[in-house]
Parts: C-alpha cells; structure tokens; sequence
C-alpha cells in the first residue's frame, strides 16, 4: 500500500507574489498548470500520450516549474485509475517534500464541473468496467459524491438533470466504449488556486473508489522479486 503524507495541510497563502502548481493524472493524459496570485495562468499543458502518465508528467512539470519556484502544490485525487493517480500524488508529494510546501488535494470531477461550467447538475467521468464516477453539484459547490456507478444506476440517479463529461457513456451499450473528456488544465488552475487558499483543503490522498484493476494473488504473496 502506497504510504502519504499525513501531516497538518495549511494552504492558506499570505497576500502577495505566489504561484501555485497543479497536476492531474486522473484521466487518459496527465495535466500540469502553474497559476499566479493575479489569476494568470502561466503554464497550462497536456500529455499527448494515452496511458503514458509516468513519461509525460516530467516534462510538463519542469516546464511549469520554470515559471517560478511555487509557494503551494494542488493534486488531482481522483477518482481515477490505481496507476494513473499514484503517479501524480507521488510526485505531487515527492514536490511538496522537497522545496517544504504544503500540498493540497483536488476532486477531479471538480475540475469537470468547471471546465463545462456547470452550477447545478453532475459531472461525469469514465471508469471503465461498464461504470461511470460522477458527483452532483448545486450552485457549483459539490453537494453529493464522488461515487463510482453502472451506466445504469447513473442515468437513473442523474434522470433528467443537467450532467456534463462524459454523458454519452451513459447512453452506450457497447462495454467497450471510452469516454473522451480530458481534464482541462486551465480549469484545474481555477480549481487549485481555490484549494490552496482553503483553511480546510482537501488531504493528497487517492480517491479510488473501488480496487485496482489488477491485484496481487496469495500464491505470489511469498515469492520475492
């Protein structure tokens, strides 16, 4: 089991000159912003890669560090996939460790809920394995969730509300079908400068919701690597 930090997070920020950096690797592409006290968004960037958190995340974070050393760090928590997430937090809290700031984490379907601009309703996001993740918003505040649901058991929650990311799965038969919506960088600026000028952030830690995709069995417990 992956270990966290626990200790205090304080990312109330004091007046003045900050930059903040965020990350996420909830979804298909790891995503990397650096963001000003003024509200400038001073990097914003992608990967390009599907699956390829763990290649793509350094590039984008020495760019965006190039920005300015930052005063806090934001990390998407999911919930997303075991591996994508794990990249991300680590390296969110290997961050904070380093330079000695605090890190704060962020609810990616949040950062969905912003990027559509949506106030009352859902955000939605695939999970894979014929289910969706969502949360329902109301006023743009999270009022419910997140939870990990079947296409189903979504539609018949959400029924005839307004719901943004990834909807079509809702209405996709076929098991085998993704969903297309990538985390916006610039909308996890907007999420994370919140976040770290929260008194009460939330803590980095992974937001699975369900185990991983793949387990280690009890006959390969003993052996050694």
């Amino acid at each position: 089991m992956d270990s966290y930090s626990t200790r205090p997070i304080n990312c109330s920020i004091p007046s003045g000159d900050f930059v903040i950096l965020a990350l996420d690797t909830a979804g298909p592409y790891p995503v990397v912003a650096a963001v000003s006290a003024e509200e400038d968004i001073l990097f914003a960037g992608s990967g390009e890669r599907t699956r390829a958190h763990a290649e793509d995340l350094a590039p984008l974070l020495r760019e965006a560090l190039s920005c300015g050393e930052p005063s806090a760090v934001a990390v998407g928590r999911g919930p997303g996939a075991f591996t994508g997430l794990r990249v991300g937090l680590v390296a969110a809290q290997t961050l904070g460790w380093a330079i000695n700031i605090p890190v704060a984490g962020v609810c990616s379907l949040d950062v969905v809920a912003v990027q559509f601009g949506l106030s009352d309703g859902w955000a939605v996001l695939d999970a894979r394995r014929d289910e969706v993740y969502l949360a329902q918003y109301q006023r743009g505040i999270r009022l419910d969730g997140p939870m990990v649901l079947s296409k189903s058991g979504a539609q018949e929650r959400i029924d005839d509300q307004p719901a943004v990311g990834d909807t079509e799965l809702l209405r996709q038969p076929d098991r085998r079908a993704r969903g297309g919506t990538s985390i916006d960088p610039n909308a996890l600026a907007a999420v994370a400068l919140v976040a770290c000028q929260s008194r009460s952030p939330e803590p980095p830690e992974p937001d699975y919701l369900r185990s991983p995709d793949v387990t280690w069995s009890a006959a390969n417990s003993g052996r050694s690597i």
